[in-house]
């Protein structure tokens, strides 16, 4: 009886004094909403990314990667992953190994699927904060790097070489192709 009365007497002060726990329940699931929602694609993917590099034929080759506001990072031998932080426009990825021409690729970074969280939950701040840190983009998650030997052990060698290499990007062109309207 006295827990009751106690119980009671919390109620009619927290009601007195402006305690609406209903209310402010509400408010707080809207509020944690808002926070999630406004950085979809910063919270589900972040605003650094793992990029794997590959050098087809060859190990041991070492890469710098640069973006267009001159991060860099290395690779000390291939293949391997590196760290990079996301949102900072095209990567050039420079690869070198002795006996190979050293070769320099540009990566375009690709609209990040979890961006659309925020479009579908009508988080226009978070498309903002998504866009401001980086994470509304992303890089491939698996480069080749194709170096050519400064000499060829023989014309087989060689005319093998370009065929995979020639079979790589035609590879490459048909999944970057637009898909046509059905």
């Amino acid at each position: 009886s006295t827990r009751k009365e106690s119980s009671a007497a919390s109620d009619v002060y927290k009601r007195q004094h402006g305690y609406h726990f209903e209310s402010d329940s509400k408010t707080i699931s809207i509020a944690i909403l808002a926070v999630v929602a406004s950085g979809c694609a910063s919270i589900v993917s972040g605003t650094s990314q793992s990029m794997f590099i590959e050098t087809p034929q060859l190990t041991g080759a070492s890469c710098k990667l640069t973006d267009s506001k001159s991060g860099e990072w290395f690779l000390p031998s291939t293949p391997g992953s590196a760290t990079v932080q996301k949102g900072n426009g095209p990567m050039n990825i420079t690869c070198e190994k002795e006996g190979y021409e050293t070769t320099t690729i540009n990566v375009e970074e690709s609209f990040a699927g979890a961006t659309l969280g925020n479009i579908i939950l009508g988080g226009g701040i978070g498309i903002l904060v998504d866009a401001a840190s980086g994470a509304a983009q992303i890089y491939p998650d698996n480069v080749q790097v194709w170096m050519k030997p400064t000499e060829w052990k023989s014309k087989a060698e060689e005319t093998a070489w370009h065929s995979e290499k020639q079979a790589y990007e035609e590879q490459l062109a048909e999944k970057n192709k637009p898909q046509e309207a059905q």
